[in-house]
């Protein structure tokens, strides 16, 4: 009897660590233990324990996604102070493609960190957008490459019209 308590606990355990998942537009995302969800609807927000802070979205579609990217990166990075915009890198794989830019800047007195990136999974654009205070970005920022990995997306069907009396 005291074996199947032992399984059922450690099953409870795995249970626990194991992410769950969160639907955004048309897209869903695994969320680790540690991160909390502010927002899940067209777009996904989460803050970790630490005050680090993820947002997920699905974008509108770009013909040049370098020239998207550099766009939305030097939009985020507009109300910080001091900012500064690090040089592009890019990926270009089998199914996927991405840019990301490095966003350094300060919000009132704290130096933060950011990593924006804009990448294409199937026929469908994302925008990643993860923030830490500069001193912790490092702790955290596997994780939120993490949640970006495991995005997948829904294919929903168009919506039927209601046929027209004769």
């Amino acid at each position: 009897m005291s074996a199947v308590k032992i399984l059922a606990l450690i099953f409870a355990v795995f249970q626990l660590s194991q992410p769950a998942p969160v639907r955004g537009d048309r897209f869903q995302i695994a969320v680790p233990q540690g991160w909390r969800i502010l927002t899940a609807g067209s777009d996904v927000v989460l803050e970790h324990s630490t005050g680090a802070s993820l947002l997920l979205l699905r974008a509108v579609q770009a013909t040049n996604l370098n020239v998207f990217a550099q766009r939305q990166a030097e939009r985020i990075m507009t109300p910080l102070g001091f900012a500064t915009l690090g040089e592009p890198q890019h990926f270009k794989g089998t199914n996927q493609e991405w840019i990301q830019y490095e966003i350094r800047g300060n919000r009132m007195t704290e130096h933060r960190r950011i990593l924006y990136r804009a990448f294409r999974r199937g026929s469908g654009l994302f925008e990643l957008v993860y923030e830490n205070n500069e001193d912790h970005f490092d702790l955290l920022l596997t994780e939120a490459e993490e949640v970006a990995a495991s995005l997948q997306t829904i294919v929903e069907a168009p919506a039927t019209r209601p046929r027209a009396r004769r």
